[in-house]
């Protein structure tokens, strides 16, 4: 994609393929600042500072998979950022495939609506989404509420966006008067973001 979004402090992968000839296996791959300078490369070094250590390729070069991940977003880590292969001597740019990053804010948790009115000691399950882009360090959910059983379900719903769901079954405790449940997704660098419903 030409923009991307992220959310910043945590992290962002970009994905990136490429085409070859199998016979012209590339050797390097390296991720540059399209006004110059190096965000990704194996030679620690040549990377410029304010990315050294934040920068890895996931994807393997052997296979045309060149995605990179970006970690401790900052606000101005918004790019352009484009793709470089190496096959000894020669290097071939893909700078009409640069990718600009947009900056946001963290999603609030969307939550499934509960029952207006429930009996106390009967058990209601209850599931709390919420997007991201950093799949290798996903949100983490706590809820208000000691669980019964607890079950998280991550998929990418386009491409690099994902969304993470917590689904949990509990008791409904007695007493009288409203009760609040709450979702809490704690994102990658403890940002977090909090839903309540009451019940």
């Amino acid at each position: 994609p030409f923009r991307f979004t992220a959310l910043t402090r945590s992290c962002v992968v970009i994905p990136c393929t490429f085409q070859y000839k199998e016979d012209f296996p590339m050797t390097r791959g390296i991720w540059v600042k399209k006004n110059g300078g190096n965000v990704y490369h194996n030679g620690r070094s040549l990377v410029l500072d304010h990315f050294k250590d934040r920068t890895r390729l996931l994807g393997d070069l052997s296979q045309g998979n060149c995605s990179l991940e970006i970690d401790d977003i900052k606000p101005f880590d918004n790019g352009p950022f484009c793709f470089k292969a190496e096959k000894g001597e020669t290097i071939y740019s893909f700078n009409s495939s640069c990718v600009f990053i947009v900056m946001k804010a963290s999603e609030k948790p969307v939550m499934t609506p509960v029952p207006a009115e429930v009996d106390a000691g009967s058990t209601l399950s209850v599931s709390c989404s919420v997007t991201h882009t950093c799949p290798s360090y996903p949100p983490v959910f706590t809820w208000s509420v000691p669980t019964l059983t607890s079950e998280v379900r991550h998929m990418e719903t386009s491409q690099g966006i994902y969304e993470i769901t917590s689904t949990i079954t509990f008791m409904v405790a007695g007493g009288d008067g409203v009760r609040s449940l709450n979702c809490t997704a704690i994102f990658w660098c403890d940002k977090q973001q909090g839903s309540t419903v009451q019940c």
